[in-house]
Protein backbone atom coordinates (compact mmCIF):
# COMPACT_ATOMS: atom_id res chain seq x y z
CA UNK A 1 0.00 0.00 0.00
CA UNK A 2 2.78 2.93 1.12
CA UNK A 3 4.72 4.54 -1.23
CA UNK A 4 7.05 6.29 1.59
CA UNK A 5 8.32 3.19 3.15
CA UNK A 6 12.38 4.09 1.51
CA UNK A 7 11.99 7.31 2.44
CA UNK A 8 10.76 6.55 6.44
CA UNK A 9 12.90 5.32 8.87
CA UNK A 10 12.47 4.10 12.23
CA UNK A 11 14.30 7.25 13.48
CA UNK A 12 11.80 9.25 12.33
CA UNK A 13 8.48 9.95 14.95
CA UNK A 14 5.79 10.96 14.39
CA UNK A 15 3.00 12.57 16.92
CA UNK A 16 -0.69 13.48 16.11
CA UNK A 17 -1.92 15.59 18.73
CA UNK A 18 -6.00 15.39 18.36
CA UNK A 19 -8.14 16.98 21.02
CA UNK A 20 -8.23 13.94 23.36
CA UNK A 21 -4.59 12.16 23.55
CA UNK A 22 -1.65 12.38 21.60
CA UNK A 23 -0.60 9.72 19.08
CA UNK A 24 3.26 8.60 18.77
CA UNK A 25 4.43 6.40 16.11
CA UNK A 26 7.11 5.08 14.28
CA UNK A 27 7.65 2.76 10.74
CA UNK A 28 9.37 -0.28 11.38
CA UNK A 29 9.15 -3.62 9.08
CA UNK A 30 6.29 -1.63 6.76
CA UNK A 31 4.25 -1.02 9.43
CA UNK A 32 3.35 1.49 12.08
CA UNK A 33 3.77 1.47 16.07
CA UNK A 34 2.18 3.59 17.40
CA UNK A 35 0.67 4.36 21.38
CA UNK A 36 -1.59 6.86 22.70
CA UNK A 37 -1.27 9.24 25.54
CA UNK A 38 -3.27 11.56 27.68
CA UNK A 39 -0.31 14.00 28.63
CA UNK A 40 2.26 15.81 26.77
CA UNK A 41 4.58 14.44 29.77
CA UNK A 42 3.84 10.71 29.02
CA UNK A 43 4.35 11.60 24.97
CA UNK A 44 7.23 13.03 25.51
CA UNK A 45 8.54 10.24 27.78
CA UNK A 46 8.65 7.64 25.03
CA UNK A 47 10.16 9.92 22.81
CA UNK A 48 12.88 11.13 24.42
CA UNK A 49 13.06 7.24 24.78
CA UNK A 50 13.10 6.10 21.56
CA UNK A 51 14.35 2.84 20.83
CA UNK A 52 15.94 4.19 17.56
CA UNK A 53 17.96 7.51 17.45
CA UNK A 54 15.48 10.22 17.24
CA UNK A 55 16.58 12.35 13.90
CA UNK A 56 13.24 14.15 13.08
CA UNK A 57 9.87 14.14 14.75
CA UNK A 58 6.83 15.56 12.58
CA UNK A 59 3.83 16.39 14.36
CA UNK A 60 0.11 17.82 13.61
CA UNK A 61 -1.88 19.35 16.11
CA UNK A 62 -5.08 21.08 16.69
CA UNK A 63 -4.71 21.66 20.11
CA UNK A 64 -1.89 24.36 20.67
CA UNK A 65 -1.46 24.25 24.11
CA UNK A 66 -0.51 20.78 24.27
CA UNK A 67 1.85 21.10 21.30
CA UNK A 68 3.36 23.75 23.15
CA UNK A 69 3.58 21.78 26.17
CA UNK A 70 5.22 19.20 24.26
CA UNK A 71 7.62 21.06 22.68
CA UNK A 72 8.88 22.43 26.03
CA UNK A 73 9.39 18.90 27.29
CA UNK A 74 11.43 17.57 23.95
CA UNK A 75 13.18 21.06 23.37
CA UNK A 76 16.46 19.08 22.13
CA UNK A 77 14.94 17.39 19.30
CA UNK A 78 13.98 18.88 15.81
CA UNK A 79 10.59 19.35 15.72
CA UNK A 80 8.61 20.05 12.48
CA UNK A 81 4.96 20.51 12.28
CA UNK A 82 2.65 19.94 9.55
CA UNK A 83 0.04 22.77 8.77
CA UNK A 84 -1.89 24.00 5.89
CA UNK A 85 0.74 26.00 4.65
CA UNK A 86 2.26 22.74 3.52
CA UNK A 87 -0.89 22.42 1.55
CA UNK A 88 -1.90 23.73 -2.01
CA UNK A 89 -4.70 26.38 -1.65
CA UNK A 90 -5.87 24.32 -5.12
CA UNK A 91 -6.03 20.88 -3.28
CA UNK A 92 -8.72 22.77 -0.59
CA UNK A 93 -12.10 23.44 -2.23
CA UNK A 94 -13.66 25.12 1.64
CA UNK A 95 -14.35 28.66 2.80
CA UNK A 96 -12.77 29.16 6.03
CA UNK A 97 -9.26 27.04 5.68
CA UNK A 98 -7.81 28.64 8.80
CA UNK A 99 -10.19 26.61 11.00
CA UNK A 100 -9.73 23.18 9.61
CA UNK A 101 -7.95 20.80 11.68
CA UNK A 102 -5.29 19.66 9.61
CA UNK A 103 -6.05 16.28 10.97
CA UNK A 104 -9.03 16.10 8.79
CA UNK A 105 -7.33 16.54 5.50
CA UNK A 106 -4.59 13.88 6.52
CA UNK A 107 -7.15 11.48 7.15
CA UNK A 108 -8.55 11.87 3.72
CA UNK A 109 -4.87 12.10 1.93
CA UNK A 110 -3.95 9.06 3.93
CA UNK A 111 -7.37 7.19 2.57
CA UNK A 112 -6.48 8.40 -0.90
CA UNK A 113 -3.28 6.32 -0.69
CA UNK A 114 -4.85 3.39 -0.44
CA UNK A 115 -7.46 4.45 -3.30
CA UNK A 116 -5.45 6.61 -5.43
CA UNK A 117 -7.97 6.98 -8.54
CA UNK A 118 -10.91 6.96 -6.10
CA UNK A 119 -13.04 9.60 -4.45
CA UNK A 120 -12.89 8.72 -0.70
CA UNK A 121 -15.06 9.62 2.69
CA UNK A 122 -13.32 9.11 5.80
CA UNK A 123 -15.31 8.72 9.08
CA UNK A 124 -13.22 9.61 12.23
CA UNK A 125 -15.09 8.35 15.01
CA UNK A 126 -13.17 9.73 17.75
CA UNK A 127 -13.71 12.60 20.62
CA UNK A 128 -15.38 14.57 17.57
CA UNK A 129 -17.22 12.94 14.63
CA UNK A 130 -15.85 14.02 11.90
CA UNK A 131 -17.11 12.78 7.98
CA UNK A 132 -15.18 14.20 4.91
CA UNK A 133 -14.43 14.15 1.19
CA UNK A 134 -11.83 14.28 -0.78
CA UNK A 135 -12.32 13.87 -4.81
CA UNK A 136 -10.69 11.65 -6.90
CA UNK A 137 -7.73 14.44 -7.95
CA UNK A 138 -7.10 15.27 -4.32
CA UNK A 139 -9.18 17.49 -3.40
CA UNK A 140 -10.90 18.29 -0.05
CA UNK A 141 -14.62 19.20 -0.71
CA UNK A 142 -14.84 19.50 3.19
CA UNK A 143 -17.80 17.66 5.17
CA UNK A 144 -19.63 17.10 8.64
CA UNK A 145 -18.43 17.84 11.81
CA UNK A 146 -20.81 15.90 14.86
CA UNK A 147 -20.32 14.71 18.01
CA UNK A 148 -18.31 11.44 18.81
CA UNK A 149 -19.72 8.89 20.71
CA UNK A 150 -18.57 9.76 23.80
CA UNK A 151 -20.26 13.07 23.67
CA UNK A 152 -23.11 11.48 22.72
CA UNK A 153 -23.21 9.15 25.72
CA UNK A 154 -22.18 11.87 28.32
CA UNK A 155 -25.18 13.86 27.65
CA UNK A 156 -27.62 13.10 30.43
CA UNK A 157 -25.29 13.42 33.17
CA UNK A 158 -25.89 16.62 33.52
CA UNK A 159 -29.14 17.09 32.69
CA UNK A 160 -30.84 14.04 33.49
CA UNK A 161 -28.17 12.39 35.93
CA UNK A 162 -31.20 9.92 37.26
CA UNK A 163 -30.93 8.22 33.56
CA UNK A 164 -28.69 4.81 33.85
CA UNK A 165 -25.51 4.33 32.45
CA UNK A 166 -25.96 2.14 28.57
CA UNK A 167 -23.50 0.10 26.93
CA UNK A 168 -22.57 1.60 23.65
CA UNK A 169 -25.01 -0.87 21.69
CA UNK A 170 -27.83 -0.94 19.65
CA UNK A 171 -30.74 -3.17 20.80
CA UNK A 172 -32.26 -6.17 18.40
CA UNK A 173 -35.73 -4.92 18.81
CA UNK A 174 -37.30 -1.47 17.90
CA UNK A 175 -38.51 0.15 19.71
CA UNK A 176 -36.85 -0.23 23.30
CA UNK A 177 -38.54 -1.60 25.77
CA UNK A 178 -36.98 -0.53 28.82
CA UNK A 179 -35.40 2.47 29.73
CA UNK A 180 -31.77 1.35 28.81
CA UNK A 181 -32.78 -0.36 25.46
CA UNK A 182 -34.44 3.28 25.12
CA UNK A 183 -31.41 5.15 25.43
CA UNK A 184 -29.48 2.95 23.46
CA UNK A 185 -32.04 3.64 20.38
CA UNK A 186 -31.95 7.64 21.15
CA UNK A 187 -28.23 8.24 21.65
CA UNK A 188 -26.14 4.89 20.11
CA UNK A 189 -28.91 4.58 17.64
CA UNK A 190 -29.07 8.05 17.04
CA UNK A 191 -25.71 8.69 16.36
CA UNK A 192 -24.91 5.41 13.92
CA UNK A 193 -28.06 6.18 12.26
CA UNK A 194 -27.11 10.35 11.90
CA UNK A 195 -23.63 9.05 10.12
CA UNK A 196 -25.08 6.98 8.17
CA UNK A 197 -27.69 9.57 6.76
CA UNK A 198 -24.22 11.57 6.05
CA UNK A 199 -23.24 8.64 3.87
CA UNK A 200 -26.66 9.06 1.84
CA UNK A 201 -25.86 12.71 1.71
CA UNK A 202 -22.30 12.30 -0.39
CA UNK A 203 -23.97 9.36 -2.85
CA UNK A 204 -26.52 11.69 -3.44
CA UNK A 205 -24.04 14.68 -4.33
CA UNK A 206 -20.99 12.82 -5.52
CA UNK A 207 -22.08 9.13 -6.41
CA UNK A 208 -19.80 6.45 -5.78
CA UNK A 209 -16.69 6.60 -3.34
CA UNK A 210 -14.57 4.69 -1.26
CA UNK A 211 -15.49 4.49 2.41
CA UNK A 212 -12.64 4.72 5.34
CA UNK A 213 -13.04 4.57 8.91
CA UNK A 214 -10.33 5.88 11.64
CA UNK A 215 -10.45 7.03 15.46
CA UNK A 216 -10.92 5.06 18.05
CA UNK A 217 -14.92 4.53 17.73
CA UNK A 218 -14.31 3.13 14.14
CA UNK A 219 -14.28 -0.18 14.85
CA UNK A 220 -17.30 -0.29 16.63
CA UNK A 221 -19.01 1.91 14.37
CA UNK A 222 -18.02 -0.74 11.47
CA UNK A 223 -19.68 -3.62 13.99
CA UNK A 224 -22.80 -2.14 14.79
CA UNK A 225 -23.18 -1.24 10.77
CA UNK A 226 -22.37 -4.42 9.33
CA UNK A 227 -18.54 -3.42 8.06
CA UNK A 228 -19.84 -0.17 6.19
CA UNK A 229 -16.31 0.66 4.76
CA UNK A 230 -12.19 -0.14 5.70
CA UNK A 231 -11.31 0.35 9.27
CA UNK A 232 -7.63 1.99 9.52
CA UNK A 233 -6.90 3.39 12.38
CA UNK A 234 -3.52 5.43 10.62
CA UNK A 235 -4.56 7.45 8.00
CA UNK A 236 -3.68 10.71 9.39
CA UNK A 237 0.14 9.04 9.92
CA UNK A 238 -0.03 7.98 6.38
CA UNK A 239 -1.07 11.62 5.40
CA UNK A 240 1.42 13.04 7.50
CA UNK A 241 4.34 10.26 6.26
CA UNK A 242 2.98 11.16 2.38
CA UNK A 243 3.96 14.63 2.66
CA UNK A 244 7.84 14.38 3.55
Amino acid sequence: MSNFDSQITPSMVFVDIGNSSIKVAFRRDKKWVTHSYLTAQSAAYEINNHPYPVQHIIMCSVRENVKNALEQEIATRRMYEITLEDIGAETLNYETPETLGIDRYLSCLGARLQSPEEPVVVIDAGSACTIDYMDEKGVFEGGVIMPGLKSMLQVFKRTAPELPEIRPEIPAEFPGKSTTTCLQWGQVGFWVQGIEAMIGNYLDVYGDFKLYLTGGDSEMLNTVTGDMGTVDPNLVFDGMASLI
